[in-house]
């Protein structure tokens, strides 16, 4: 049993090679290579946000998984971080059903795992000569589908947290509901945010989905078409 449960999270043991820097470090040396200018000459803002983004990461949990699970080997640490993801996506429907929702702090830590969320993907674009190359761009986009997913949900907590619906919801998940509506920018109209508060997260949700999409996942697309053609 417990070699069929390496063999199918972990594959073969070959191919889990040890990682020479920790996740602290290699965040390090990418942080001194934008300030340096090592890799691109970015100046004004373009380098302000790339700075930001590296250096943003040391106060999320998702660096200090990877500097953990990294001491034993690469694939073991991937595998970590896929668990974690699956976590963060889970973690909303539990505040929901739960009824934790009530409290603030779930509120706040909803928010605070949603902002890594879009700060890491934003990595992923604006950072992304500074990651090694992924050993599959399926499990990039498929880890995608799973921060798409939670984003809808941690916005779900917001929503049914701060009572931005109203009285409108007759259930927890209605409020699931409305963020996926929005997360489509559909918008049936049969729920709408209450006051300037609730209008402006809804503004938020649509333009920061809409980027995902149109840029995050066309951009991983591309690459996935890449490797296929190399493959052929």
């Amino acid at each position: 049993m417990k070699d069929f449960i390496y063999k199918l999270f972990f594959g073969k043991p070959e191919y889990n090679k040890p990682i020479r820097d920790s996740a602290y470090m290699s965040h390090r040396k990418n942080f001194l290579r934008i300030w340096n200018n090592e890799r691109h000459h970015d100046i004004g803002f373009e380098k302000i946000l790339r700075l930001f983004l590296v250096a943003i990461q040391f106060i999320f949990p998702g660096i200090h998984v990877r500097n953990f699970f990294g001491k034993f080997g690469i694939i073991k640490r991937n595998v970590a971080i896929e668990f974690y993801v699956f976590l963060k996506t889970c973690l909303p429907v539990f505040f929901l059903y739960s009824g934790l929702y009530h409290y603030k702090i779930t509120v706040i830590i909803s928010s605070y795992l949603l902002f890594e969320t879009i700060c890491y993907v934003s990595s992923l674009i604006f950072v992304a000569d500074m990651f090694v190359k992924p050993r599959s761009y399926r499990r990039n986009i498929l880890m995608l589908f799973l921060n798409y997913i939670e984003i809808s949900l941690c916005f779900a907590v917001v929503y049914a947290g701060l009572h931005l619906l109203g009285d409108q919801p007759k259930s927890t998940f209605d409020y699931i509901y409305f963020s996926v509506v929005t997360s489509t920018t559909i918008g049936y109209g049969d729920f709408h945010p209450v006051g300037e508060f609730g209008k402006i997260m809804v503004c938020i949700q649509a333009i920061m989905v809409v980027v995902f999409i149109v840029l995050f996942l066309n951009f991983f697309g591309s690459k996935v078409e890449t490797l296929v053609h190399d493959e052929e």
